[in-house]
């Protein structure tokens, strides 16, 4: 199965991300993780991007031909990225499912605010950068869920499980 997990900055994908992993077993692939793994200091270019997504499309596509469970982490503000893994679920034969996180702005103020105070954050988006990809974001038109994470992280989950069909 391949997760896509989808959203602004700092609207908890990372987190349900992780505790879905867990219920799934599956490997998690984050677009900041991969971004700080190739580039000590990001600058954000079209070519550092393109070959942030190529590197995590190269992993979910292995794992995957390998019968993994994958869930990629990012924002996946543009159909034309979410285009390419809709294509690697294809090409693989997975089942595809796609989940975008949103919540309210306030808490994703406060999120950003208390990662940024982090050293060791993997995302370097603020709100600036949230507003700008806020404006840019090209909706969802595939079916998804939404899933809303100002609520607690065990329920999310939980529901999540529900809703994808996952037996324990």
């Amino acid at each position: 199965m391949l997760i896509l997990i989808s959203g602004l900055p700092a609207t908890g994908k990372s987190t349900i991300a992780k505790n879905l992993a867990k219920k799934i077993k599956a490997s998690v692939i984050r677009t900041d993780v991969i971004r700080k793994e190739l580039f000590k200091t990001p600058k954000y270019t079209r070519e550092e991007k393109e070959l942030v997504y190529n590197v995590t499309f190269l992993i979910a596509a292995y794992l995957l031909e390998g019968k993994r469970n994958v869930i990629i982490d990012g924002t996946f503000y543009k159909r034309h990225l979410r285009k390419r893994v809709y294509q690697i679920a294809e090409k693989t034969g997975c089942r595809m499912e796609i989940i975008e996180c949103i919540c309210p702005e306030y808490i994703i103020q406060r999120r950003m605010t208390r990662r940024n105070a982090r050293k060791n954050a993997k995302s370097d988006a603020d709100y600036k950068v949230y507003k700008k990809i806020k404006k840019e974001y090209q909706p969802i038109k595939r079916q998804h869920i939404i899933i809303d994470t100002s609520d607690y992280i065990k329920k999310n989950i939980e529901d999540l499980v529900n809703r994808l069909g996952i037996t324990r």
